[in-house]
């Protein structure tokens, strides 16, 4: 019995199973709200549905877990001041080049990627260049935000050691 049971469980994988291509790898699952308020989004590869969702304040990423960090990137894009961010990566000092003149104090704030603040400062540029030292911080993924009254700029930067 216990053999026929295996064969049994062995041939009905077999028949729903799926041949493994390199543009198909995927385990797909459902996307669910649990009864105490946690939402699982369920998927391995590339075949769902991919993207943000939010409800009630919380974003949650599906598919590969995409961040929403582009979105705040390209709500920059037409930023009337330009930014360049040079070194990037960086070993210790990231530079960020403006393309006007800022004669105020910017904001910097640095999230790594779980969204936490872990980093603040407000500095005056020189000229129209914004030079912020990070040599203890962890080689990781960031995202930016550099504010001032007229100036909103979001970039990421890969420290490096």
């Amino acid at each position: 019995m216990r053999i026929f049971l295996l064969c049994f469980t062995l041939s009905i994988s077999a028949l729903h199973s799926q041949d493994l291509h390199h543009q198909a790898l995927s385990s797909q699952g459902a996307s669910k709200e649990l009864p105490n308020g946690m939402y699982v989004s369920q998927t391995i590869g590339q075949q769902s549905v991919i993207g943000n969702y939010t409800k009630d304040g919380k974003t949650y990423g599906q598919g590969y877990q995409q961040s929403v960090w582009s979105k705040y990137i390209q709500s920059t894009v037409n930023n009337p001041i330009t930014t360049v961010t040079y070194p990037n990566p960086f070993v210790s000092n990231i530079n960020f080049q403006f393309s006007q003149l800022i004669k105020e104090q910017i904001k910097m704030e640095l999230f790594d990627v779980r969204g936490r603040l872990i980093f603040q400062t407000e500095q005056f540029p020189t000229d129209n260049l914004l030079t912020v030292a990070l040599p203890n911080l962890a080689s990781s993924n960031y995202l930016v935000k550099l504010t001032s009254s007229n100036y909103t700029y979001y970039t990421q930067i890969l420290k490096q050691e």
